[in-house]
C-alpha cells in the first residue's frame, strides 16, 4: 500500500546520520539496535521431529526478510562507507529509522499518488498555494548523500513552511468537501501544530528546530 510518512525534524540533523560523527554513533546504534534486533531462534523440536534427510542450512535457524538490514549494513552506513547497489533499500530503512528514533512527532497517511493528487486540488479550492501542498513536499531537494531507492521519494520543507503549511490547511477545511478528506487534513494540521512546541524543546536540547521530512513509499 502506498504510504506518506512525515517527521518533524532538521534536516541538517537526516544529512548527518549518514556517517555519523563520534558523539551521535551511540545513540545511534541504540536506536537501530532495538529495531532490527534478530528474531528468538524457535525450539527445536524433540527427538522424533529431528528424523528426516540431512539439511544443508539449520532447519530451525530464523529466517532473516533479505531486505532487512544486517549489522553489515549498519557499520557501513554509520562509517559513511560506499552502499552496494543492492543494500540502498536497506540503507535507506536504516536512515528512516534513525529519523522516527529521533524525531520530535511522525505522522503516517495512508496515500497513493491519486489521493495525495485529489487532496492538493481539494486544497487548492480551499485557497492552498501549490507551494505548500503536499505533491510539491517532495519537489524539493534533500541533499541526502545515498542513491534514490526505487518507489522511495523523501523531501522537506524548512519549518517556516511547514508553520505556513498548517495555517493554510487550517484556513481551508471549510472548503473541503468530503469527510474523509477533511479528517485526514484535519489530523495533518493537529499534527503539525506541534511545531512551535517542538522548536521551543529542540533550542533548550540545543538541537535544530524541526524541519518538515517526508518519507513517501507509492
Amino acid at each position: 500500500m502506498a504510504d506518506l510518512r512525515l517527521y518533524a525534524i532538521g534536516i541538517d540533523e537526516v544529512r548527518r546520520m549518514y556517517g555519523a560523527d563520534d558523539d551521535s554513533e551511540p545513540v545511534f546504534r541504540d536506536i537501530l539496535a532495538t529495531a532490527f534486533a534478530p528474531p528468538a531462534p524457535p525450539k527445536a523440536p524433540g527427538l522424533l521431529g529431528k528424523i528426516g534427510p540431512l539439511f544443508k542450512r539449520d532447519p530451525y535457524a530464523p529466517v532473516v526478510n533479505p531486505s532487512n538490514p544486517t549489522p553489515e549494513d549498519v557499520d557501513a552506513f554509520l562509517d559513511g562507507e560506499s552502499i552496494d547497489p543492492d543494500r540502498v533499500p536497506a540503507a535507506w530503512r536504516i536512515l528512516e529509522t534513525l529519523v522516527h528514533g529521533r524525531a520530535w512527532g511522525s505522522i503516517r497517511l495512508p496515500m497513493t499518488p491519486q489521493q495525495v493528487d485529489d487532496v492538493d486540488f481539494a486544497l487548492a479550492r480551499g485557497g492552498v498555494s501549490a507551494a505548500v501542498g503536499l505533491r510539491h513536499l517532495f519537489q524539493s531537494a534533500t541533499e541526502i548523500n545515498l542513491v534514490p531507492a526505487q518507489g522511495l521519494r523523501v523531501g522537506w520543507h524548512d519549518n517556516g513552511r511547514a508553520l505556513a503549511m498548517a495555517d493554510a490547511y487550517r484556513s481551508a477545511l471549510t472548503e473541503i468537501d468530503t469527510t474523509e478528506q477533511q479528517e485526514m487534513i484535519a489530523g495533518l494540521v493537529t499534527w503539525m501544530d506541534g511545531f512551535p512546541h517542538w522548536a521551543e524543546v529542540a533550542r533548550e536540547q540545543h538541537r535544530a528546530v524541526p524541519d518538515l521530512v517526508g518519507f513517501w513509499v507509492s
